[in-house]
């Protein structure tokens, strides 16, 4: 089906969707992916002329996306974290937090508990310029100076990235937030489809790794970012996120935002009574109900055993097919997530996928 006649059926579902999700269902995609998606990290709206707010309370630590696919080079698999949204566009610091540790969290055995960790810090800017160290179960395996291809020092097999690049993730924000939330004087049907995020640059954290580090092909492994920041009374996790949208989507109390930022993946399911469980069952129902047939408890039930614990699972080795086996830059995720908690009813936003994403490491689209 082609995305203009899937969009006639976007259409004529507007007005309910409006009515249902301002009645009481979580706000859809408020933040695109992850960005900003809890107000101790920011938020994004649109005043009634569409003049477009972008508030930063914690955006070197704030992640956008994180990225999971099989690497160009044999033998290896690409792990890439977005944070800071924005830097072009908002006022805010453009660097990377040199008080915090920016990690990739890796399961190796399907519990959603941590068997590895790459954890990648940064020292202070000097002319814009921060060092870096990788450090994969402790052990430094790749260091070098933000955004140097050149100036890096890698070791057994790896390789690494750190700086600024054109922000992967592409949405139609505007008319999601005036559709949805009534803010602003887009639509999402009203022939007027845009990327909010065509033109944005953000920070990028790009890894090359042995997939012996990760079970070696064919495992089936679970990833997910988290950020940490550290002061006097010690280390604080900031945010944390798996597959897109699960937090921004599902959780509409900000209450609840900060609290899942804070749960491990392997406690998600259970943790506050199961509240989170419950919300993803929740906002199932009410959105699929623009269908004409929202999905029973059960239905619900069996998606939020999917989307629960958030994390990336990915076979090592395998073409990435996002968002239910690793994340590859262009994959539409937001179309599949739409057509998910929808039951069909809202199948696209009618965006595509970037044209600047690099066929060669570190894979994400130079800075505009």
């Amino acid at each position: 089906m082609t995305r203009t006649r899937r969009a006639l059926r976007t259409g004529a579902i507007l007005g309910a969707a409006t009515l249902i999700l301002t009645l009481g269902a979580s706000p859809l995609f408020v933040s695109g992916a992850d960005h900003l998606d809890a107000p101790s990290l920011g938020h994004v709206s649109v005043d009634p002329t569409g003049n477009v707010s972008v508030v930063k309370v914690n955006g070197p630590l704030d992640i956008n996306d994180v990225y999971v696919f099989k690497s160009p080079t044999a033998g290896k698999t690409v792990l890439a974290m977005t944070v800071n949204p924005a830097i072009n566009a908002v006022v805010g610091p453009r660097s990377f937090a040199s008080n915090g540790t920016y990690t990739f969290n890796i399961d190796l055995s399907g519990d959603a508990r941590v068997d590895r960790r790459i954890v990648v810090t940064f020292g202070q800017s000097d002319d814009g310029v921060q060092h870096y160290l990788v450090r994969a179960t402790g052990k430094t395996v790749a260091s070098g100076n933000t955004g140097s291809l050149t100036n890096t020092n890698n070791r057994d097999g790896w390789r690494a990235f750190a700086g600024r690049r054109s922000d992967p993730f592409f949405f139609d924000l505007l008319g999601f937030l005036g559709s949805v939330r009534g803010q602003g004087i887009r639509r999402l049907d009203d022939g007027k489809q845009s990327d909010f995020f065509i033109g944005l640059n953000t920070l990028g954290i790009v890894l090359e790794v042995p997939n012996s580090y990760l079970g070696g092909t064919g495992h089936k492994i679970g990833v997910w970012g988290t950020t940490a920041w550290h002061d006097a009374q010690g280390w604080h996790q900031a945010d944390q996120m798996g597959r897109p949208a699960i937090n921004t989507v599902f959780n509409a109390a900000a209450a609840d935002k900060e609290a899942f930022n804070q749960t491990a993946p392997s406690s998600q399911p259970t943790a506050m009574g199961g509240k989170f469980r419950s919300n993803v069952i929740a906002t199932l129902q009410a959105l699929s109900a623009l269908s004409g047939t929202a999905y029973t408890t059960a239905q619900a039930g069996a998606i939020a055993s999917l989307l629960l614990p958030d994390v990336i699972t990915y076979t090592v080795g395998s073409t990435a097919a996002g968002p239910l086996n690793g994340r590859g830059l262009a994959d539409d995720v937001i179309d599949v997530e739409l057509n998910l908690v929808t039951k069909g009813a809202v199948p696209t936003d009618m965006i595509g996928a970037h044209t600047d994403y690099l066929a060669s490491f570190p894979y994400l689209g130079k800075p505009h």
